[in-house]
């Protein structure tokens, strides 16, 4: 079944292309984004996604100007947090009057911006498990399943009903929550626990849970931000945070986190956004975090060892 839904999506990396492809099929979709190979390849290709062992081209057209897009009932914001204010700025020119622009990105801070540029009562969240690898211009492996959470306020409410439907049928399980904080800082739990491990080591996530060292310090920077979660009066949504990042890890065994896909090519990382907010949250709330503050130590300097992570925290 395809709607009339017109949607855009703000980002032509990994998990932007991954919800380009799965969602083209069923709705008018387009791609905004700044990288033009990208750009270039999708128009003339469409999206190369690579999943359950298939190779599938879907037909998706992509542009680098917002000139070429208007009256958008769903802006989806799928670009890396120093390009939030950008995205935020489009999302604003690019959305009809009762549009409404929703990021699923990582860390704290993205719902903010977006609400400063188009409004609070056009601003949305949500988080994503989805696990997606970006392996070239408009190339993507879909490397693990997980559940699509977004929040509703009153008046995004009817919108992202429509939303939900939507990305069930196009096969990304999808569940409509009201509590934003809860579903901000439980994702923030797993991407604390995960990302910046991940980049390191220069492993896929599944690693980190089969090597005793990593595993441990996985479980405690999960701890670290869920008791600085607990401190701001957060309930997470779930019991044991070091359990779900676990969870989540082997869930994605495959994939390459999206901080160690920044590495790998040279591009800023978000760990600002993540373990940083963690640490600075905790300062402030006095709750320690040693762990987080060792990652961000170590990803700041490259030439550190990764087992001084293990050292610090021993």
């Amino acid at each position: 079944m395809h709607t009339d839904m017109q949607i855009a999506i703000l980002g032509t990396g990994a998990m932007g292309s991954l919800f380009a492809a799965h969602l083209a099929p069923h709705a008018n979709v387009t791609v905004l984004g700044t990288w033009r190979d990208a750009v270039e390849t999708i128009n003339a290709r469409g999206i190369h996604l690579e999943q359950d062992a298939q190779h599938i081209h879907v037909p998706v057209h992509a542009t680098t100007t917002t000139r070429d897009v208007n009256d958008i009932d769903i802006a989806i914001i799928a670009v890396k947090a120093h390009q939030t204010e950008r995205a935020a700025r489009w999302a604003n020119q690019i959305l009809a009057p009762n549009g409404i622009a929703l990021t699923l990105q990582n860390g704290l801070g993205n719902y903010e911006i977006l609400a400063q540029h188009v409004g609070e009562a056009r601003a949305a969240m949500g988080v994503t498990m989805q696990g997606a690898t970006l392996l070239g211009a408009g190339h993507v492996r879909h490397a693990g399943r997980g559940v699509t959470t977004l929040a509703a306020t009153p008046t995004t409410r009817a919108a992202l009903e429509t939303l939900t439907a939507l990305f069930n049928r196009a096969g990304i399980e999808t569940h409509l929550e009201n509590d934003v904080q809860s579903l901000m800082w439980g994702k923030l739990v797993i991407n604390s626990a995960i990302n910046a491990l991940s980049a390191i080591y220069r492993v896929p996530n599944g690693w980190l849970v089969e090597n005793s060292e990593t595993r441990a310090l996985l479980s405690a920077a999960a701890q670290e931000t869920a008791n600085v979660a607990h401190a701001l009066g957060i309930t997470l949504p779930y019991a044991d945070p070091a359990a779900r990042a676990i969870q989540v890890a082997v869930a994605t065994a495959a994939n390459k986190s999206s901080t160690l896909q920044d590495v790998l090519r040279g591009a800023p990382t978000e760990l600002d956004r993540i373990n940083g907010a963690v640490v600075r949250e905790g300062k402030r709330l006095g709750v320690p975090t040693p762990v987080n503050e060792q990652l961000m130590r170590v990803m700041s300097n490259p030439r550190l060892a990764s087992h001084r992570v293990v050292q610090a925290v021993q």
